[in-house]
């Protein structure tokens, strides 16, 4: 029987855009678990409680026996229920545990190793050949173990610890793999691609390229079958981050003549200079030959810059922050550019908390040193979790991602967009000659609900008793799911109340990641909101739970986030007609809180970009509104013609500008306070700090022109 394994199937199921492909391993039981409940017959046996951090696998070893592994960097035994075993060893989050028959257990981790061990706790082997994360790990009825990680490749090792076949695959991440039956083997990658792999000659791949079959009952799959060359091509084809690799000078590889020479072990890679162009190559210990991987890109020893957005930079990494309509995200980088400055624009483009900007730096100056392939495993290592990916992008074409200079969220030029998220139906933006009156509804709505669910589960267990009770859970657990796929879906009235109560009932230090979700409800189902919301509704509840209008607040972090995000929620209640209901009807109080910011109230720029948001908005919703309040129209420029004075993030200001040249577009009211408060010459200042800015310049002349009237 053949020894190594070879391309069978890849199966086509999946929208690359949004999510990248998992499997789930399947038993005979009738038992599962789900959110560290263990159910029986439908019914909930028991609540498995003591890791400190999110869990990765869990693995049944007998009926009531349990393996748990988690980011925390331990595996817990557990029996009927009860904690009877923590099993420590790996460095950082172990990720999956697979059974090893007579044995015990196998587990991978983070830090990129495989260790197998005894049921009593035993570490009896520790396997190493993964250059970083490894992610999922199956074992074969030959006693051999298959693994599959972030250095995208699958590999075979036999119980000696002895890797004997390694299996590159054409995408960046090797997600998961698992055995079937006949020991084929099944990966899914994060291009959204499943690959079965085999022995068996008889089920080897033919040279037919494509089939499509509709099984009954369920969507059409497109089963694509590779011939050998295809997929090697398919391989050859790939661009591989310098930044993976470390920092490459061309000049000084060798050429083709080191192919002639063998490699030293199964996986060995090497680099060549092949006619100008940096290549990797794999040795395979089976065939005696070396095979082409790829590509070497990217990266400032590679001499290529990367493009994004139509400018060139030095790295642009792919950021994969988690499951949901975020999607992958792009980090556009220069080696002359400061990290944290680089960071923190990541953030507030892309609607992120504030919390993160250290890791993210961090993260930044880390994966732009140079690293070599095989050494440094945690190369990657997310700052939000410290588990999911952050993997160098190759070169990107314009279209995709957020631009790095913000472009214009009005006019549509040079705008930033996402593909996950259309314009809401009752506002429509257009390219237009002038900026002025601004016409569109911002919303802010990119979010990490997996991060947001665990975060709050953290703290629902710090609070003990007066934390959320099992059927609370459930019903966040449900309206986080609404919140993850909203389309055509109701929320029920539990999930709802469940989150106000967090935001009303929790300490402020505790409460953000619940005022996050409520600020996606607002966008998505203001109706419950109105109608569910109690003590006056939810406009005073994010004004309350942000302490926008207390004077008194203390300034920290935890008010500044809180604010920052009692903003977003506010702003994405213009975007439906039930939510401009409500927020009609408190006007007064949100011009109350634009005025409590004049002295700064909120400084960190995602907060700033709320707060501007909330502005532009306000006043979209002021001068188009079919009752004319001249009070509060007055109030907002008030407050704005003041905070425009102080205001030096770029993107905050130039939406702020867009609020006040709207109001004085449509509002002669607000013209004579301009002319009163002396805000010309304060724009005259603005455009003079600014220049080179055009789309400042321009609301700037607009407004101008119109207060020369």
């Amino acid at each position: 029987m053949p020894t190594t394994y070879k391309l069978s199937t890849s199966l086509h199921a999946h929208d690359q855009d949004k999510t990248s492909v998992l499997l789930l391993s399947l038993q005979e039981e009738t038992s599962f678990l789900a959110l560290g409940i263990i159910w029986k017959n439908y019914q909930k046996a028991y609540v498995l409680e003591g890791h400190t951090a999110a869990v990765w696998s869990v693995l049944a070893i007998e009926d009531d026996l349990i393996l748990t592994a988690s980011a925390d960097k331990t595996i817990r035994l557990w029996k009927n229920g009860k904690e009877i075993k923590i099993m420590q060893g790996h460095t950082d989050a172990v990720r999956d545990l697979a059974l090893v028959p007579g044995v015990g257990f196998i587990s991978c981790s983070n830090d990129a190793t495989l260790r197998v061990w005894t049921l009593d706790g035993e570490c009896i082997q520790q396997l190493y050949g993964h250059s970083s994360f490894i992610y999922s790990v199956a074992v074969l009825s030959t006693g051999e173990f298959v693994s599959s990680g972030e250095d995208r490749t699958v590999r075979i090792w036999k119980a000696d610890q002895q890797c004997v076949q390694t299996i590159q695959q054409p995408c960046i991440s090797v997600w998961t793999v698992s055995a079937l039956p006949n020991d084929d083997i099944v990966v899914g990658g994060s291009d959204a691609v499943v690959r079965i792999f085999t022995r068996a000659a008889d089920r080897e791949a033919s040279a037919e390229t494509q089939k499509v079959a509709s099984p009954p009952n369920i969507m059409m799959l497109k089963f694509i079958k590779h011939s050998f060359q295809q997929f090697d091509d398919l391989l050859a084809s790939q661009a591989i981050p310098s930044n993976q690799i470390g920092d490459v000078n061309r000049e000084n590889l060798p050429g083709a003549e080191a192919l002639n020479q063998p490699g030293k072990k199964e996986g060995h890679v090497i680099m060549v200079n092949i006619n100008g162009s940096v290549e990797a190559h794999q040795w395979s210990a089976e065939s005696q030959s070396w095979q082409k991987i790829g590509e070497v890109v990217g990266g400032v020893g590679s001499g290529k810059k990367q493009l994004y957005e139509g400018q060139e930079y030095d790295y642009v990494f792919d950021i994969d922050i988690g499951a949901g309509p975020t999607g992958m995200l792009k980090l556009p980088y220069n080696i002359n550019q400061n990290p944290f400055d680089a960071a923190q624009k990541f953030i507030v483009r892309n609607d992120l908390s504030p919390m993160y900007l250290d890791q993210i730096a961090d993260f930044i100056t880390k994966n732009t040193q140079g690293v070599q392939l095989g050494q440094n495993p945690e190369q990657y290592q997310d700052p939000f979790t410290g588990g999911s990916r952050y993997t160098p992008g190759h070169n990107v074409s314009q279209g995709s991602g957020a631009n790095l200079n913000y472009g214009d969220p009005f006019t549509g030029a040079s705008s930033y967009s996402s593909s996950k998220y259309k314009q809401p139906a009752d506002v429509v933006a257009t390219t237009r000659q002038n900026i002025l009156p601004i016409a569109t509804y911002l919303s802010l709505k990119q979010s990490n609900l997996t991060a947001v669910e665990a975060k709050l589960r953290d703290f629902n267990g710090e609070l003990g008793a007066d934390g959320l009770s099992e059927t609370e859970l459930a019903a966040l657990s449900r309206a986080v799911s609404y919140l993850a796929d909203p389309q055509g879906k109701t929320l029920s009235d539990n999930g709802m109340l469940t989150v106000v109560k967090i935001c009303q009932d929790w300490p402020p230090e505790k409460r953000f990641p619940g005022l996050d979700l409520l600020r996606l409800l607002a966008l998505y189902t203001p109706e419950t909101l109105a109608s569910g919301v109690p003590h006056g509704g939810v406009v005073d509840l994010f004004l309350e739970a942000g302490q926008l209008n207390d004077a008194n607040a203390t300034k920290n972090k935890t008010s500044e986030t809180n604010a920052m995000l009692a903003y977003r929620g506010l702003s994405n209640l213009f975007n439906h007609s039930a939510g401009r209901e409500l927020l009609w009807n408190k006007r007064q109080a949100i011009v109350q809180a634009t005025q409590m910011d004049v002295a700064s109230k909120v400084q960190s720029k995602a907060g700033r970009l709320a707060l501007s948001t909330l502005a532009v908005n306000f006043a979209v919703f002021l001068t188009t509104h079919t009752e004319c309040d001249e009070d509060c129209q007055i109030g907002l420029i008030g407050s704005l013609s003041e905070i425009i004075k102080q205001e030096n993030d770029d993107e905050s200001l130039y939406r702020m500008l867009a609020a006040i040249g709207t109001l004085v577009k449509q509002s002669s009211a607000c013209r004579e306070v301009c002319k009163i408060m002396g805000t010309a010459t304060d724009l005259q200042r603005i455009k003079s700090q600014k220049s080179g800015q055009d789309r400042i310049e321009k609301v700037i002349s607009e407004t101008l022109e119109l207060l020369s009237v």
